[in-house]
Order: structure tokens, then C-alpha cells, then sequence
């Protein structure tokens, strides 16, 4: 009997000790919520605010605050090879020199394209320079110097608006031009100024302190009817050629020779764009954003220009970039914060469709690009990405 009471007892015991351990396995682990955008991890404090991203040769070129880095994420890359996956990663591989950092006000976007970008220094008054300093994307290197007093004696500082990167101060198009607005002494003059570059990448000369980039500058005063040297003016690359506008005095077409014309005929006739904020080639056509509910397009390189009314105003806010096959257009400031695709119907029908944006919160955008099987999305609140088969899923 009493060894009955035992077992009874142990038995009760050890499903009890049972119990406990199946109770014990049972802790729940807080997992992480996935969303549709991820941020890029190795951009940490200052790098986390992407203010422009450009594509590069199995890259991605960044403007950050402060530094130019490069990112490469797709594998056997020649950079990654040599760098790793982030040159901003440790101060040891980064692009840039600490005596020359880019530009540490956010609004303060710079030309650059897939090979080169213009640095006006980050450490002097971005709003007064005469030198702009031009690097190649590829490698670290000590940079070539633009100067425009000794393309102009009677210059006083490259124009510079600090709108943000929407509007850099100007563009480097796909042949690797560079265009940009500088003022002269002679604030009167009924005339504004520009000064196109040619920039070559050249083998190394064997000197440290020497850039490898050559530049051949050439300047073009473009007459107006009225005093047009402070006005606002905005720079786009259209394939071999550029669009200005000049606030108050019409959209202007420069070709990589130096010749220009006025595209956008007169305001009174409104025969063109007459304030557009934002211009794009798709498919042929040329689209200029109006900043209301207009869109002008031509389909002859600006030769001629056709409305279309009744849009939605979202595409005045937008900047808009090839994803795909499709379009794609992004809002800028930190209300909108929106991702779209936008599809011609026909002339006058655009069909909009949002994308999921969770991940991304309240940040600004900047840029999208696209590279390999993967969208990324610059933003003032880090880089993020998203795979390519994922990405159109509507919000």
C-alpha cells in the first residue's frame, strides 16, 4: 500500500514537471512586422538622408548629407569587388574627401549622372561659389576644378536656388554634358547666363593632387525682354539636349553645341508649357507637368506642343521615373508621400493607380531607380527597397 502512494505521488509529480516544460515551450516570440519597403541598413546617421540617387554600372549613386557614396548591391560588380557592398561604410572607403564634403544643406541638390557629379563644397556658402569642383562616380578621386572667373572675369557665382532635389542647381544629361546658370556683375542686363561643360574621364596622370576629368566649357547668354538674371530658372536633361526655364521669360531649348531657341512660343498665346514643374521623356514624348490639373506634350523634341486639361493635380508635385515597362510617379514632400503608376489611355485620359507605401512612414522622397530585380527609393529618412515582382501590388 504504501509503496502504491509512492508511485501515486511521483506520478503526480512528473505530470506536474510535464506540464510545466509544455508550459515553458509555449513562450511567444515578438516578431518583427514585415513591410512592403525595407531600408537599406548600412546607411547609418547622416547617410541615412538620401537627398538624389542616380544608376551607375551596377550601381547606385548617392548624394547624401555631406557625401557622396556608392552603393552595390549586384554581385560581381566591379566596384563591389573593390569597395564592398557601401563605400560610406567606415570612413576608411568613402568617396569623399573630408576637406571637400558635399553640400550639408538638405535643400542643396548637385548635377550628377551615372559617371560624374559637381561638388560646390559643403564647407563654403553654397548660394556664392564661382568654382564647382567635378568628379567621376567610378573611383576616389582628387577632382577637377570649374572655375568661372576664368571663364568670365565679370562672373559672380554660379545660381544656386536650394530648392531641394526636385531642383538641382543643374543637370549633367546622358553624353555627359553639364549645364548650369551663373550671374555676372552686370545686373541689369536684359539676358541670363549659362555655362555648358564637356567632361571626359582621362587616364590617371601619375599626380595625387590632380583630378582625372578634362572640361571644355563653353558660355551662352540667352536674351530676354527684361532683366532675367535673378529670376528662378530649372534645368532638365531630354536625352542629347536641355530644357530651361526662366521665370517670367519662357522655356528655353540648349543643344550640346551651345545653339538655343525658345521652345514654348509666348505666354499671351500659351503655345507651350508656361510654368512647368517637372519635364520628362517617355516613350517618344515629351511631357511638361504644368503644376495645376494641365499637362503639355510633344511628340516632335519640343518643336510643338499639345494640352491636356482636367489631370490630377498630384502630377504638379511629382517627379517620375521608368520602372518596367511602366511609368512610375512619386510625390514629393511629406503629406503626399505617394508612389503611383501613371498610364495614357488615350490624348486625353491618364490612368493613376497607387502602390503600397508602408514601410517608408513620413519621410520626403527624393528619387527612384531602378536596378536589376530591385526598385529603390531614396528618402531624408533612409534608402529603401523593394523587390521588382512585388512592387506594383496596388496600396
Amino acid at each position: 500500500m504504501h509503496k502504491f502512494k509512492y508511485y501515486l505521488i511521483m506520478s503526480v509529480l512528473l505530470a506536474g514537471s510535464a506540464c510545466r516544460k509544455e508550459v515553458e515551450k509555449l513562450v511567444v516570440q515578438q516578431v518583427d512586422k514585415q513591410y512592403s519597403w525595407t531600408e537599406v541598413k548600412h546607411l547609418i546617421k547622416l547617410q541615412r538622408n538620401v537627398m538624389r540617387v542616380t544608376m551607375g554600372t551596377n550601381t547606385l549613386n548617392l548624394q547624401q548629407i555631406g557625401t557622396f557614396e556608392v552603393l552595390s548591391p549586384i554581385p560581381g560588380s566591379a566596384e563591389k569587388a573593390t569597395n564592398g557592398y557601401y563605400t560610406g561604410f567606415g570612413r576608411t572607403v568613402s568617396r569623399t574627401w573630408l576637406s571637400d564634403p558635399l553640400p550639408w544643406d538638405v535643400r542643396n541638390a548637385v548635377p550628377m549622372n551615372a559617371n560624374f557629379y559637381a561638388n560646390p563644397n559643403g564647407y563654403g556658402d553654397v548660394i556664392s561659389d564661382t568654382v564647382l569642383t567635378i568628379y567621376p562616380t567610378k573611383f576616389f578621386d582628387r577632382g577637377t576644378r570649374l572655375s568661372l572667373r576664368k571663364l568670365n572675369p565679370a562672373a559672380t557665382r554660379f545660381e544656386n536656388f536650394l530648392i531641394g532635389s526636385r531642383y538641382p542647381f543643374g543637370v549633367i544629361n546622358r553624353n555627359d554634358y553639364l549645364l548650369c546658370g551663373y550671374r555676372t556683375t552686370n545686373v541689369t542686363e536684359f539676358a541670363f547666363h549659362l555655362v555648358l561643360s564637356k567632361l571626359t574621364n582621362t587616364a590617371s596622370t601619375g599626380s595625387p593632387f590632380t583630378g582625372t576629368t578634362q572640361i571644355s566649357s563653353q558660355l551662352i547668354r540667352i536674351p530676354t525682354p527684361g532683366q532675367s538674371q535673378f529670376s528662378f530658372k530649372s534645368f532638365w536633361a531630354i536625352d542629347d539636349y536641355f530644357l530651361v526655364w526662366c521665370q517670367g521669360y519662357g522655356l528655353f531649348k540648349i543643344t550640346q553645341d551651345g545653339s538655343f531657341q525658345q521652345v514654348n512660343g509666348t505666354f499671351t498665346q500659351a503655345t507651350g508649357p508656361v510654368s512647368p514643374t517637372t519635364i520628362f521623356k517617355w516613350k517618344g514624348v515629351v511631357y511638361a507637368m504644368q503644376g495645376n490639373d494641365t499637362v503639355w506634350t510633344s511628340a516632335n523634341d519640343c518643336a510643338s506642343w499639345q494640352r491636356v486639361d482636367g489631370l490630377n493635380s498630384a502630377l504638379g508635385l511629382s517627379t517620375f521615373y521608368p520602372v518596367g515597362d511602366s511609368l512610375i510617379g512619386i510625390t514629393h514632400g511629406v503629406i503626399n508621400n505617394s508612389i503611383y503608376t501613371l498610364r495614357w489611355q488615350n490624348a486625353n485620359t491618364v490612368r493613376f493607380r497607387e502602390v503600397k507605401t508602408d514601410g517608408l512612414g513620413y519621410a520626403d522622397f527624393s528619387d527612384l531607380v531602378q536596378l536589376g530585380d530591385t526598385v529603390y527609393l531614396g528618402t531624408t529618412d533612409g534608402l529603401f527597397k523593394r523587390p521588382l515582382i512585388n512592387f506594383f501590388q496596388s496600396k
